[in-house]
């Protein structure tokens, strides 16, 4: 583990009478890291201690055993090595290897972003312990930048295979990989909870991902939303983030961290392959590089929030303005309509001949009669507003003074024409524009696009919106899964448009199962269209046979299919009772108790057994429970009598005494047939103190 920060002082404690205990350098969710020292072989070590409260809980304790066992199975210069698994008291401990270093976290933390060459290296070096690891059948499960160590030369060492499992067995273990960390977590662990090694090469990519970023691929405010970025959402290339990838490195990040699972490298071996290459082939220039952020400036993607009209009827694929048909003709009907005759004064001077200036304007231009030459090739283009005299007499012009004094009215006339003209014009363009062809409105894309967006899109269409919600497992919560009118579709201004959004996948409450039978954790699970797996059965000495001791899904909710995974419980642990008859009763105890079994001992004399050794036990042998209680008998030595005084007493009073005492009698007559039937002597003085039991031999004459 690493050495990186101390600053707490050293701790007295000594693990199992060999680990010394020295000051904190780690903390992390199931236990504390500490700089230690093993006395018996006299190396600095690694002490990863459990947290108290965690020691009693039977899941924690299998990772802990199993990162041992992984760890242990492993012998590679890039994995942290496992010397030693212990237990002191309530203090469950592993022994490892101390990397004086720092984590690739604190390296990408301190320098922002790796240089491409370093990059590629780190990347290198965990993909040969991720080599080693699977081809022992192993998957690490929580591959991140925390794992990752860089020792002061630069060596990366892997460590925490805390969630590892064995390739092909109890390797759907979706809680395991939860508890680690959600930002590097493969699709297929959120919606299926399964991993395998190519999940351990999309994490890898990932962290390749944010050493040339400096940054996560998916960010959120709760760790849901960045798993289901994982699910939805394809990693992007590193270049678009910074400057001074080449196209080959955001190639190698995207087919690492690919979202399908078989269009990831098949394994690692061939992914390591890939990254030599192309630290071998790449410009050293280029490999020198650190990636600079990018300053994205340019604005021209931007819309508009106005626009010209010509540009609008452009868009929206209608030809060019004109006015409707008829719009105009009250405006024709003006021109047409002769002006009242003025009454002229005869006396003046009227000409009978032709009056040259009948045929001029007032300012002197010449006005083309109807049906001249040049009038008839104008009649296909617009023609300027010509204003005539009125006639008089029939054959007769107006005279001159005449038509001056009319102007008047033909200004009035002109300033009604201008009038209709500004009126037929308002009306044309509020026609145009709410009923004609100005109106028409086509119905964009917006399948797959956020709701906010599409709301956007419409407004500015003038276009109205009415929301559906709908439950969607392939278009993410907030966008639109469909429209109607569909995209394409000409609609008129004012429409509204109904839009189907997803809520996305749906998901079903995941029961606790805890404590529940098989066959009732089976039912409620199905009832909910989620799927019941059950890992390999464990014993457990509180959680009766056949009921759930643990189940390893710790998501609130699933989707339809998703699985719940859970441990059954054997009941409790059966316990080989060892025969402690003949060891001494301090050994013995010791012995039982370290199996798991509670002794209750006493103590009796005996005269074969010696002093402080076990005579019996009960039961003596076959197997238990943890907390079954065991009987020991410990001997007090044999029990000491006083020899009684027999002298001079008859035969059968003599022995009756000294049987009564305790003691087997033996009779000898050295002189033949006693005569007097009288003890004259006895093997055991008198007063003196003899084991219970022991022979006393006796002469009688």
């Amino acid at each position: 583990m690493s050495a990186a920060t101390s600053t707490s002082p050293g701790i007295s404690l000594l693990l199992d009478d060999r680990y010394r205990v020295e000051e904190p350098i780690a903390r992390g969710g199931m236990a504390t890291v500490h700089r230690g020292h093993d006395e018996r072989l006299d190396r600095v070590v690694a002490l990863k201690i459990m947290h108290p409260h965690l020691a009693t809980d039977e899941d924690f304790r299998r990772r802990f055993g199993r990162e041992a066992r992984a760890a242990a199975r492993l012998a590679h210069r890039n994995v942290v090595g496992v010397f030693d698994q212990g237990e002191d008291e309530d203090r469950i401990y592993l022994a490892m290897e101390l990397v004086e270093g720092q984590t690739l976290r604190a390296r990408v933390l301190e320098q922002g972003r790796l240089r491409i060459r370093e990059t590629l290296e780190v990347t290198a070096q965990v993909l040969e312990a991720l080599v080693a690891a699977h081809d022992a059948g192993i998957v690490h499960r929580d591959i991140k930048p925390e794992n990752i160590l860089l020792d002061q030369d630069d060596v990366v060492k892997v460590a925490d295979f805390g969630l590892a499992r064995a390739i092909g067995a109890s390797n759907s273990s979706a809680s395991a990989t939860l508890l680690g960390t959600v930002a590097y977590i493969s699709p297929e662990v959120v919606t299926r909870g399964h991993s395998d090694e190519r999940s351990d090469l999309y994490s890898l990519g990932v962290v390749l991902f944010e050493m040339l970023t400096g940054r996560q691929p998916f960010l959120g405010e709760q760790p849901v939303h960045i798993a289901f970025q994982h699910v939805h959402e394809d990693i992007p290339a590193p270049s678009t983030l910074v400057s001074g990838i080449p196209r080959e490195l955001d190639s190698l990040v995207t087919w690492a961290a690919s979202r399908t699972v078989e269009q990831r490298p098949a394994t690692a071996a061939e992914l390591l392959r890939a990254v030599r290459e192309l630290s071998r082939t790449m410009p050293a220039p280029t490999l020198d590089q650190r990636p600079v952020p990018r300053e994205d400036d340019d604005t021209s993607d931007v819309p508009r929030p106005t626009a010209p009209l010509e540009d609008a009827v452009a868009e929206l694929g209608s030809g060019p303005r004109v006015f409707p048909a008829g719009l105009l003709a009250d405006a024709e009907d003006v021109f047409a309509a002769p002006l009242p005759e003025v009454d002229g004064d005869e006396d003046s001077g009227a000409q009978e001949e032709d009056d040259p200036a009948q045929d001029a304007t007032d300012d002197g231009s010449a006005i083309e009669p109807p049906g001249s030459e040049e009038a008839d090739e104008e009649d296909a283009a617009p023609r300027a507003v010509v204003m005539r005299a009125p006639q008089g007499r029939r054959g007769r012009h107006l005279p001159l003074g005449t038509r001056r004094r009319s102007r008047p009215v033909a200004l009035l006339a002109a300033l009604s024409l201008l009038a209709t003209l500004v009126t037929g014009a308002w009306f044309g363009t509020d026609w145009y524009l709410n009923t004609g062809p100005g109106a028409d409105r086509t119905i964009p894309v917006l399948s797959g696009t956020e709701l906010s967006d599409a709301e956007a899109v419409l407004d500015s269409s003038g276009l109205g919106i009415t929301t559906e919600e709908r439950f969607d497992d392939t278009v993410p919560a907030g966008h639109v899964i469909t429209a109607d009118p569909g995209p394409g579709t000409t609609v008129k201004k004012g429409t509204s448009v109904e839009i189907v959004v997803s809520r996305g996948v749906e998901t079903f409450p995941v029961p606790d199962l805890v404590g529940t039978g098989l066959e009732s954790a089976t039912q409620q699970v199905e009832d909910l269209g989620l799927e019941l797996v059950e890992e390999d059965p464990e014993y457990s000495e509180t959680v009766p046979e056949g009921e759930v001791i643990s189940q390893s899904q710790e998501a609130e909710a699933l989707p339809a299919g998703g699985e719940v995974h859970v441990v059954v419980s054997q009941g409790r642990q059966p316990i080989t009772i060892p025969d402690q008859t003949g060891r001494s009763g301090e050994a013995a105890r010791s012995a039982l108790e370290s199996a798991g079994f509670t002794v209750d001992a006493s103590s009796s004399h005996s005269p074969s057994v010696p002093a402080g050794s076990v005579i019996s036990q009960s039961p003596a042998s076959g197997t238990g429970h943890r907390g079954d209680t065991v009987t020991l008998v410990t001997s007090l030595g044999p029990e000491m009598v006083t020899v009684p005084d027999v002298f001079r007493r008859p035969e059968a009073e003599a022995r009756k005494t000294l049987e009564g005492a305790g003691f087997e009698v033996t009779v000898e007559h050295d002189r033949g047939e006693p005569v007097f039937g009288l003890v004259y002597e006895q093997s055991a003085a008198a007063g003196s103190e003899l084991a219970k039991g022991s022979a006393i031999t006796i002469t009688v004459f």
